[in-house]
């Protein structure tokens, strides 16, 4: 992946056609080059062995399992752990667009997806390493449960459906009617932000609210954009008071279901 993006970023040298050929040949040497072709056939002989001596259904087709999320994974093996799927959807997209001028600006927000811009920043939410906003909550002794603290969800992509980036299978997730809570410090007060934020998870019928620390309102509850996609709210100048914002998400109150609230994957409170 980070080589197709490579040749991406040389594409108003090269052309926004060339560029995607060449990038979209770099991802296909998943299909194109195998690799450790010995490595997939003896998981999947141990997958029949398994069927044959214990019945353990690890394959829906093969061996009538009730699902893939329920521990069919012989049905993953081959699903790519990168962004391959998404970005092959993407060039298509752009394939399709009328002049050079807009293929070029959709393949620059493609290689920069994650940059905030000067002044800005990027929450990975489902990335432990890359989610320096979100506020932790309690310690684990004290809420082992993470009834009142964030924990990392992930979901996976469904069969048939549009695919999604490797950002949107995780996400992180407050429990029941508590609220998911980023902070922000050492904003210039005199500065106009907005936020884009991506709402994935396995909810998508749930609706979800967001409001600053201060108490606006950035927007009421709303189902989540469907296919996934960011979505950019205005930040109030008044919601940053002394250069502090406070970004808390809620979902609909007193929903019950399986306990899940807030599921967000990623953040960027930009410089307008």
């Amino acid at each position: 992946e980070a080589q197709a993006l490579d040749v991406l970023r040389d594409a108003p040298h090269r052309g926004a056609m060339p560029a995607l050929a060449e990038g979209e040949g770099i991802l296909d040497r998943a299909v194109t080059q195998p690799v450790a072709a010995d490595w997939r056939e003896r998981i999947l002989e141990l997958g029949a062995a398994l069927f044959q001596s214990i019945r353990m259904q690890l394959s829906v087709e093969k061996y009538q399992a009730i699902a893939v999320d329920r521990g069919a994974n012989l049905d993953t093996l081959d699903v790519p752990l990168n962004n391959r799927e998404w970005l092959k959807e993407r060039f298509a997209e752009i394939r399709k667009q009328s002049s050079e001028t807009n293929r070029q600006q959709s393949i620059d927000a493609l290689v920069h997806w994650t940059d905030p811009g000067p002044g800005g920043f990027y929450d990975d939410l489902g990335n432990l390493s890359q989610q320096p906003h979100l506020m932790r909550g309690l310690d684990y002794e004290k809420d082992p449960a993470f009834l009142a603290s964030p924990h990392a969800g992930f979901e996976e992509a469904d069969p048939g459906t549009p695919a999604l980036r490797y950002s949107w299978l995780n996400h992180a997730e407050s429990m029941n009617d508590a609220p998911l809570t980023l902070r922000y410090t050492q904003l210039n007060p005199g500065e106009r932000y907005k936020v884009r934020v991506v709402y994935a998870g396995d909810s998508p019928q749930r609706k979800i609210r967001l409001v600053t620390g201060t108490g606006a309102e950035i927007h009421p509850l709303q189902l989540k954009p469907w296919p996934i996609r960011p979505i950019e709210f205005d930040i109030p100048p008044e919601a940053i008071p002394n250069g502090e914002l406070t970004l808390n998400w809620f979902r609909e109150p007193g929903l019950g279901g399986n306990g899940r609230g807030c599921q967000v994957s990623e953040v960027w409170l930009i410089k307008k």
